[in-house]
């Protein structure tokens, strides 16, 4: 039994000591061929380089000629080549805008760079289909569309949003709203990821927002309304404005969100009404538009709004009452009231914004 024992530790050993060695083996060899690799696109990336910037600079006024659509189609097939023409592609279209990005586009699409990236995003490697769905983007092929879309189901977060955002950068807007339809509340990307991807579309926005701020979806539909604001396109306000009058609490807030946003103060006397709203997140929120509205409509509210019983409600109503026009005149009238929540959160508020030695 000690003899069977023992051959079992020695095999152990034997077995672990060789998974260690072909590990360290495979480590080595990835390192080599890693360098090999560095030093042949060192060789050949000047000549590359060199080609594709006077292709490039001329683009604006030239077509490319089918001497120089076979040359680029060349580098494509060739492995350590590919990698040179892709980088130069994505520093082109990241720094030239205007009609020279559409051309360029369009240039990738002919000499195989997209079906390249879109044949990649077939990987089990997940890492690599993100990668993938962010170069798509860049490049902005519609051809990537239908393969990005449905990408969008997989659950892998990093693909998830490389795809989203894919679809932003290349701005079609049925294929985006669809994106978003195919969506619900339980994806596991955050809201701020979800506004970036709406704030990035490079397409009709106001056609956008206009088909998914009134989704069902309260998570996706509140998503676009404080986009919308973000764009600050007034066009918008008087629709957003309706979702004030929404009975989810989520859609409200983005509502208030995006009008604080947008500067429009049309509807100042119905975001003062919301400091009395049940919720406290809702009045807390309409405390801190106001602020951002600069409307003098504004200030006795705020002022009563100091003394509600939540903490945030009163911190913002404080802030933003400092904030506008008139506001500090009323402010050293609380500190002279008997209202001790009023006063402190007004103290805290001035000691934020001038410290204490200016403050007092």
């Amino acid at each position: 039994m000690v003899i069977y024992m023992e051959l079992i530790v020695l095999y152990s050993i034997i077995i672990f000591s060789t998974i260690i060695i072909l590990l360290y083996a495979y480590l080595v060899v990835e390192k080599f061929h890693e360098s090999y690799i560095n030093r042949k696109k060192q060789m050949f990336y000047k000549e590359v380089s060199d080609y594709l910037d006077d292709i490039a600079s001329r683009l604006d006024e030239y077509e490319v000629t089918d001497d120089q659509l076979t040359t680029l189609k060349g580098f494509v097939n060739d492995r350590i080549n590919r990698e040179i023409v892709e980088e130069r592609f994505l520093y082109y279209l990241e720094n030239l805008k205007g009609n020279i990005s559409y051309k360029l586009t369009k240039l990738a699409q002919d000499i195989g760079l997209v079906e390249y990236e879109l044949q990649k995003l077939r990987s089990k490697d997940m890492h690599k289909v993100a990668f993938a769905c962010k170069n798509l983007g860049e490049i902005r092929s519609k051809r990537a569309l239908n393969s990005l879309l449905e990408l969008v189901d997989i659950k892998v977060v990093e693909v998830k949003y490389n795809a989203l955002m894919a679809l932003a950068k290349i701005g079609d807007e049925e294929t985006f709203i669809k994106a978003f339809k195919k969506l619900s509340k339980t994806i596991p990307l955050s809201e701020r990821s979800l506004i970036e991807i709406a704030d990035s579309f490079e397409g009709d926005k106001i056609y956008v927002y206009r088909n998914l701020m009134y989704l069902e979806d309260e998570f996706i539909s509140s998503i676009f309304i404080k986009s919308a604001g973000n764009y600050k396109n007034t066009e918008l306000s008087d629709e957003i404005a309706i979702f004030l009058c929404d009975e989810n609490k989520e859609k409200k807030i983005a509502a208030l969100k995006a009008l604080g946003n947008m500067g429009d103060n049309r509807y100042v006397i119905q975001i003062i009404e919301f400091l009395k709203d049940e919720s406290w997140e809702v009045r807390a929120i309409a405390a801190k538009v106001l602020g951002q509205l600069q409307d003098s409509k504004a200030l006795i509210p705020l002022v009563e709004a100091l003394s509600d019983k939540q903490w945030y409600v009163r911190y913002n109503a404080a802030n933003s009452l400092i904030s506008i026009e008139g506001g500090i005149d009323l402010v050293y009238d609380v500190l002279e009231g008997e209202d001790k929540f009023a006063k402190d959160i007004v103290i805290a508020a001035l000691e934020n914004k001038y410290g204490y030695n200016k403050a007092f």
